[in-house]
């Protein structure tokens, strides 16, 4: 028989290896954690904007039909290599150092609203009783 190359269909190892890279920036960039990339998508799907949860997706997609040989051909090459660029490109500019000091602070100002409201309770209870 004879094959015909479809000019815009990847190789099922050029997927693998555009998922793989997305893959291991999920974990050092968010702290994804997921045996597959379904499940470290769904694992930050609250920390990513709409347009790269969908590029996400579409790459489980294309993983998902790479594992048909058939299936594979029907990939489309540059919606795939856009998708894997949006997300690379929207990882690598999250500054792991400046989340966890956000996280840090944001903590900190957690704390210190509650202590002004527990301390302005306290005062009001002790002003209400007359001890004040």
């Amino acid at each position: 028989m004879f094959s015909i190359k479809v000019h815009n269909a990847m190789e099922p190892a050029e997927i693998q290896a555009l998922v793989a890279r997305v893959f291991i920036l999920l974990e050092s960039k968010l702290g994804a954690r997921g045996a597959t990339l379904q499940k470290r998508l769904g694992y930050v799907q609250r920390k990513l904007p709409g347009r790269i949860w969908r590029a996400g997706t579409a790459l489980v997609e294309a993983e998902r039909m790479a594992e048909n040989p058939r299936l594979a051909m029907r990939v489309d090459r540059h919606r795939i290599e856009r998708a894997t660029e949006d997300m690379e490109r929207f990882l690598n500019e999250i500054d792991v150092e400046a989340e966890r000091s956000k996280r840090r602070y944001n903590r900190l100002a957690a704390i210190a609203g509650q202590f002004l409201l527990v301390t302005g309770a306290l005062m009001g209870l002790l002003v209400w009783r007359g001890y004040v």
